[in-house]
């Protein structure tokens, strides 16, 4: 495999891992509902959850945007190889 092609399996298993967290996030969203579940550790929980939640959000949202950028940046280096001959 090249450079690249190993990159592009990395940020598909990236990918796929950041979506994996972001359902995972989102079924203890739906879990911790008023409905679900009531008292004081409830409402603790919900306040903290909340701080948390954006977090990990933010987090991720952070994540793709850099692996975005290493996807580009292998291909540019790629690309600049493949243009001056001097890639293995």
């Amino acid at each position: 495999m090249s450079r690249e092609s190993d990159c592009r399996e990395d940020v598909r298993l990236l990918k796929k891992y950041a979506d994996e967290l972001e359902r995972s996030v989102d079924n203890v969203q739906s879990l911790c509902g008023t409905d679900t579940w009531k008292g004081p550790k409830s409402e603790r929980f919900r306040k903290e959850w909340s701080g948390h939640r954006k977090q990990i959000k933010d987090a991720v949202a952070n994540a793709r945007a850099e692996i975005d950028k290493a996807l580009k940046r292998v291909e540019r280096e790629e690309e600049e190889k493949k243009k001056t001959g001097t890639g293995n």
